[in-house]
């Protein structure tokens, strides 16, 4: 019964969390634990991604710690928890959410998880723990309900940093178009088609340059789109450009399922080359 309640409050924590941070949803196979649970049968557990529940053990080093169940005495059954991005600790019995993957503790493991990452942990923590389970954890919640190990995204290189202010202006100025369309004004259609004409143009460029044929060859037509657009509302021809303009967002839609992804914060950025866009 204890160990029932234990996981239905992780659940209940997880839920608040996620709603909390980002509005994101948590992953579709992600498994409530318990600290005990893991412990006791962790190969039911490993290459999983969990929400443990339990309470903190003792701080290791910088970005590890351990948890077990019971808050008032120490044991020899805790499990290592392992946070690269772990920004702040949570007190010895404090109860914390562990989100992560579960591996079999070993430093070539923890490497081949999270590159980048150099573990830290003293001689000793690193023999005792040596093929036990432990969480590789992409969030750790405090019973504040504060994330102390926050998602830090890569930096832009400077090309994706130009990449992102080229999309940031394309949904504005789509808009503005869209209103000249609806008022029949020809000159804000054709001051907003140059400014999009360029906008894909740069983007064109973009994709070039990462030999990414697909993501060019859509802001080609997109830019042949915007032409039609100022063409058909120069000559009068409103039906026309209102249809040439009502086939530009199916095509940033396109591009946009095919070269971004979420990143854990919500945030999206360029495939390969992780350019973020709102």
């Amino acid at each position: 019964m204890r160990t029932q309640v234990l996981v239905a409050a992780s659940a209940a924590l997880l839920l608040v969390t996620v709603t909390l941070r980002a509005q994101q949803a948590p992953p579709a196979n992600l498994v409530p634990v318990t600290a005990a649970s893991l412990a006791a049968q962790p190969e039911r557990y490993v290459g999983k991604i969990v929400a443990v529940h339990g309470s903190v053990e003792t701080f290791i080093s910088a970005t590890a710690f351990s948890v077990d169940q019971d808050p008032t005495r120490a044991t020899l059954t805790d499990v290592l928890v392992i946070a690269p991005n772990l920004q702040g600790h949570a007190g010895a019995g404090e109860y914390v959410t562990v989100i992560g993957e579960v591996l079999w503790f070993t430093a070539d493991a923890v490497k081949a998880k999270a590159g980048g990452y150099t573990l830290d942990l003293p001689p000793g923590a690193v023999a005792r723990f040596e093929g036990r389970p432990m969480v590789l954890a992409s969030s750790v919640v405090n019973s504040a309900l504060a994330e102390l190990a926050p998602f830090i995204p890569p930096p832009l290189t400077p090309e994706e940093e130009a990449f992102d202010a080229i999309m940031k202006q394309v949904n504005p100025t789509f808009g503005e178009l869209r209103k000249g369309l609806e008022a029949s004004d020809a000159a804000i259609v054709a001051e907003q088609g140059t400014k999009l004409r360029g906008l894909f143009g740069e983007t064109r460029a973009f994709f070039a340059k990462r030999a990414t044929p697909d993501a060019e060859e859509w802001a080609g037509s997109a830019v042949t789109l915007i032409e039609t657009v100022t063409t058909g509302a120069a000559s009068g021809d409103w039906a026309g450009a209102k249809e040439a303009a009502s086939q530009i967002q199916p095509l940033c839609a396109t591009c946009h399922n095919a070269h971004r992804e979420r990143l854990q914060d919500g945030s999206y950025r360029v495939r390969q080359g992780l350019a973020q866009q709102d």
